[in-house]
């Protein structure tokens, strides 16, 4: 069990990010579509998988609240659906990571052509080029 200071630290870690492997990232899109690939930075050109930073998908998860999201958990998990994919709890979860993760790229691009200091640039820039290329 997680002690209160390990969980808030947990929150607090913005850098971590989750990685759905390319069997994964596929089965899903086989069943949810190509938005699946859109919840965070697809390595198409690697391994196939599919990157979210964990502040995203928290937040997803706030968004959608408790109930939502635990139905979306149980549909994620069973191979077949009752109900229409346009309209389940799975595809809003999806749908909310991939609308947050295209946020804050916008946030992260906004950030990069407005600063003034050359080294917050450079870092900012290089954020940008893990981002689209990554590794």
């Amino acid at each position: 069990m997680l002690t209160f200071i390990q969980l808030l630290e947990d929150l607090a870690d913005t850098g971590r990010s989750i990685r759905i492997p390319a069997s994964d990232v596929d089965r899903l899109v086989d069943r949810f579509g190509g938005r699946v690939r859109e919840m965070g930075r697809w390595n198409a050109s690697s391994d196939g998988s599919v990157e979210i930073p964990v502040k995203i998908v928290r937040e997803a998860a706030i968004q959608l609240g408790m109930d939502t999201l635990t139905e979306a958990v149980e549909e994620l998990k069973k191979e077949q659906f009752t109900r229409a994919l346009e309209t389940s709890s799975a595809v809003a979860l999806i749908e909310t990571v991939a609308g947050l993760y295209r946020r804050d790229f916008r946030n992260l691009m906004a950030r990069y052509q407005e600063v003034g200091d050359p080294a917050e640039a450079k870092r900012l820039r290089d954020l940008l080029v893990h981002e689209v290329f990554g590794e």
